[in-house]
């Protein structure tokens, strides 16, 4: 598969935006043949090659399972690892702490949506710096969260969030573009 991550523009620069992406192996083992512990999973991600020698992709896989939440299992930058720094792995970085969703979440109830939305705001505004990337990444989750949660939104009614976590984004601009649209 070929993603396209969106772009982040400074006045003189432009980033690649972090992505999450999530594996699932759906089935089940006979125990027996699972009995290691250390089952191999390969992961390639790679970049074209003209714009390799201006960013690496990094992998970091966090495990899913509640037990081990918010552990960092590895982090790879490539076939060279002895070349990563501490902060290309998100070493310090806040977890993220509203993911992963409860198993109980349902993505049809809007008090669930409004329960997330809320969670990430609290994260958003108290736990991730403002010029991370992190950041921006969570902002654009807490609107999409928000506008689950209210769907009429512009229109209707709807809590004051945060105004700490401005009306930006991709996701939102469109969302409140369509909305004038109507």
């Amino acid at each position: 598969s070929t993603i396209y991550p969106g772009i982040h523009f400074t006045d003189s620069h432009a980033s690649l935006q972090p992505m999450s992406l999530t594996v699932c192996f759906p089935g089940t083992f006979p125990r027996q043949i699972l009995e290691r512990s250390d089952i191999p999973v390969r992961i390639s991600v790679s970049i074209d090659e003209e714009y390799g020698t201006f960013t690496t992709p990094v992998i970091e896989v966090v495990s899913l399972d509640l037990r081990h939440r918010g552990s960092l299992l590895h982090c790879s930058g490539g076939s060279d690892d002895s070349n990563l720094s501490p902060d290309m792995c998100n070493v310090g970085e806040p977890t993220i702490s509203f993911l992963p969703l409860p198993p109980s979440f349902d993505y049809t109830n809007r008090a669930d949506w409004e329960t997330v939305a809320q969670r990430i705001q609290e994260w958003v505004t108290t736990e991730v710096d403002t010029e991370s990337s992190l950041w921006t990444w969570g902002r654009d989750a807490f609107w999409l969260a928000f506008v689950a949660a209210h769907p009429s939104f512009p229109m209707g009614k709807w809590p004051m969030w945060d105004p700490r976590i401005p009306l930006e984004g991709s996701f939102i601009e469109e969302w409140l573009q369509c909305s004038n649209d109507h």
